[in-house]
């Protein structure tokens, strides 16, 4: 089983280096919208098991890609994410309590893409980003009705989060590229999941020297980690040069036929 899985991953590389035809020959800016639907994973077993309500948050950033290879490319990417979870459970079979963290992260991302097939217009592709964030804000929300502390609202602190993330991102998408008048415009659709190799409780609540908010499930001991799934859009943007003059064209068209700088080779991906 393992063999057939090698022999078809080796399969596919060798059609895409055989298909591409300088596919990644251009550098691209651009600017990247999607939504992240976050959740937290506890080592802990009761925590693990509780139920995890979905939660959606924003995902907005700006980018720039350049070449490493012909089907290779690297972009430097940075973003800006909510991340967290959200759990809901009855405590003592009686009370209905809601638990939400909600964090606002800037983060730097170093995405690595392999284009698989490619031609100058349209691409599937894979790729793996190591993730740099740092949480700035956010709020932790309980509410517990019936209890004595039945609502409780506070901000992100370094008490009650760790700031710090490191991750990974991996996932696949496809790419068309739309020739306009002056520009070549980049759309790339992908989904990918992340997963932060930190454990996001804080000193602070490891030392157990910080009041937990969600005190009935809660286990600052063991460790939780940020983890998500991102839907995204990007678009980039790269300008076409300047059309060639009448007799540089000419002279180009005696040995080759086409302008090397005529509007149907300037694609950034070819």
């Amino acid at each position: 089983m393992y063999k057939r899985v090698i022999v078809f991953i080796l399969l596919i590389i060798a059609i895409g280096e055989l298909t591409a035809q300088n596919i990644n020959d251009k550098n691209f800016w651009g600017v990247k919208v999607g939504a992240n639907f976050p959740r937290l994973y506890y080592s802990d077993k009761n925590l693990k098991e509780l139920p995890h309500d979905m939660m959606v948050g924003p995902t907005v950033g700006l980018f720039y890609e350049f070449k490493l290879y012909k089907t290779v490319s690297m972009a430097v990417e940075i973003d800006y994410q909510q991340r967290g979870g959200a759990t809901s459970y009855v405590y003592e079979n009686k009370y209905n309590v809601n638990y939400k963290l909600k964090a606002h992260y800037a983060s730097l991302r170093l995405p690595f893409t392999w284009y698989m097939i490619g031609n100058k217009d349209f691409s599937p592709y894979l790729y793996v980003a190591p993730d740099f964030g740092y949480a700035f804000g956010g709020n932790i929300s309980l509410t517990q009705p019936g209890l004595p502390i039945s609502d409780v609202s506070v901000g992100i602190s370094d008490s009650n989060i760790n700031r710090l993330n490191i991750g990974i991102l991996g996932g696949l998408g496809v790419r068309k590229n739309v020739n306009l008048t002056n520009w070549i415009l980049v759309l790339k659709v992908d989904a990918a999941l992340s997963y932060g190799f930190i454990n996001t409780f804080s000193p602070s609540e490891t030392n157990e020297t910080a009041t937990p908010t969600n005190i009935h499930a809660y286990n600052s001991q063991g460790k939780r980690h940020s983890v998500g799934l991102e839907i995204n859009l990007s678009l980039g943007f790269e300008r076409i040069g300047a059309k060639p003059s009448k007799s540089t064209n000419n002279k180009s068209s005696k040995g080759s036929g086409k302008s090397k700088g005529s509007k149907g080779d300037c694609f950034p991906f070819r």
